[in-house]
């Protein structure tokens, strides 16, 4: 008997080991990723009719090769358990039969499973500290993909998403989105800096990275996709600039909405301007719906001891384009702009730009990632706002001297709307974060619960290199900033 059952135990150990050194589980996921990608490329409203195609017949072609190595593999292993066993029979220390009784029998089976679960277990767990799920969609796995490009393969997907949300809202209530907050800014501006902050008000409800990638039906796919067990460790965000996030950080997605309603203007190298001339009554109501959709997914998440939810807050950059279409169509928003010094602002572009420049040639889902939330703001997927007076065509994306004249065509027009926007200077959030921020808390009717805002600021003044810019072009700049002071 026992002579039996440790001959069980290494044939269950040679079928283990050889799956381990063939690397079959690496070759399950990447015959399962290849027919993912398949699958999405089909979703893929970026590629064409014959770029889907091949993209399928390729993938085909990696599933039947696949399934040759899954089928060698699992021979081999099937070979390394059976070998002790003939072994064991032919040198008469136990019978094949009294092996295999162990084997099948009830209480061994259960024994050696939860033993194979546990260190399956134990293994994963330290794989996973070495691999951590990435929030921006730098580290997507193929099945995370998948479900994204799905989301995104056209404006239908999302709006009927929506529909479903607001069938869901009916039979619940939903405080209604009054006096919403739009914080915009030219990136690097310091937008997420006072969205974060904004965020700790207890009435104050935004975009999250949880919301990700059925951004309009919040509740719902919270509860598809498991609810507070979803969760990944907190990390620096892709800009490299300190800032940690995790599925719970605030984030700009709204402007998802907007190209599902003027897709033709994202389709050029440059994005024309909104004007009020461009009202959409049903893009109006579509937002204020999905505004009270993110106040009912917060509130819900918040629970019922917690205040009220019931201004919608966020942060979207592009709506630096839109300030005469958003005072328009919503009369009760508040609008805040953080305004940086230009040669800082300029300088902190240029170094994104770079930065992302790199990313996006390295990794093609970050590249779709960013097209899809509509980030163009830089990198290589570039695609600057069309403010009056601004010529890309003069410098290279590449050179100081072009982000510091988009800044100054993007401020100049801010000029015209100097009564009706909340400017922040950085300066002042700087020098004194608590102060400056209470006063906006104030203006915008927030509660003030003993929040601490000096962590959302870098405490050292900002500066940058002014030799790197035309004296000329530096000191217009230097106007329009002291003309918003």
């Amino acid at each position: 008997m026992i002579a039996a059952i440790a001959v069980s135990l290494l044939a269950v150990a040679g079928f283990i080991l050889a799956l381990w050194q063939t690397n079959i589980a690496g070759t399950a996921q990447h015959v399962v990723s290849t027919c993912m990608a398949g699958v999405t490329a089909l979703f893929d409203n970026q590629l064409s009719d014959d770029a889907k195609e091949a993209a399928a017949r390729q993938a085909g072609l990696k599933l039947l090769v696949g399934g040759l190595n899954l089928t060698w593999r699992i021979a081999l292993a099937l070979t390394a358990a059976g070998l002790p066993i003939a072994l064991a029979d032919w040198s008469g220390i136990a019978t094949g039969a009294a092996v295999l009784g162990v084997m099948l029998r009830l209480d061994y089976i259960v024994v050696v499973s939860v033993l194979a679960f546990a260190g399956a277990k134990i293994g994963s767990r330290l794989r996973r500290a070495d691999t951590e799920e990435h929030v921006e969609g730098g580290q997507y796995s193929s099945v995370d993909q998948f479900v994204h490009n799905l989301a995104f393969s056209g404006p239908a997907i999302l709006k009927l998403a929506s529909r479903l949300e607001d069938r869901m809202a009916r039979q619940s209530s939903t405080a209604d989105a009054t006096q919403p907050v739009f914080v915009t800014s030219l990136a690097r501006g310091g937008t997420t800096a006072v969205l974060n902050a904004l965020h700790d008000a207890p009435e104050v409800a935004t975009h999250i990275y949880r919301d990700m990638p059925f951004l309009t039906a919040p509740v719902l796919w919270n509860k598809i996709a498991g609810g507070p067990k979803r969760g990944v460790r907190r990390r620096q965000r892709a800009h490299g600039d300190g800032l940690e996030i995790d599925l719970d950080s605030p984030e700009a997605f709204e402007e998802v909405i907007w190209k599902s309603f003027w897709p033709d203007r994202y389709r050029g190298t440059s994005i024309p301007l909104w004007s009020t001339c461009d009202t959409d009554p049903e893009a109006d109501q579509f937002l204020r719906q999905h505004m009270r959709s993110i106040i009912r997914a917060r509130n819900i998440q918040a629970g019922p001891k917690d205040v009220l939810k019931t201004i919608y807050c966020s942060k979207n950059n592009a709506n630096i384009a839109r300030v005469s279409y958003l005072l328009k169509s919503f009369p009760d928003c508040r609008i805040v702009v953080p305004v940086r010094r230009p040669e800082c602002h300029a300088e902190s572009l240029l170094r994104q730009h770079n930065n992302f420049s790199m990313l996006q040639a390295r990794n093609s889902f970050v590249t779709r990632y960013m097209s899809d939330i509509g980030h163009f703001e830089f990198g290589n997927l570039h695609k600057p706002f069309f403010f009056r007076g601004f010529e890309p065509e003069q410098e290279g994306t590449h050179h100081s001297d072009y982000w510091l004249h988009y800044w100054i065509c993007a401020f100049r027009g801010l000029l015209e709307h100097k009564d009706q926007c909340i400017f922040l200077f950085q300066d002042d959030l700087r020098a004194a974060p608590q102060r400056t921020m209470e006063a906006l808390y104030d203006m915008l009717g927030l509660s003030r619960t003993h929040q601490r805002f000096e962590r959302y600021f870098l405490p050292k003044p900002d500066a940058a290199t002014v030799g790197n810019f035309d004296p000329k072009r530096l000191q217009e700049a230097r106007d329009i900033f002291y003309a918003l002071k």
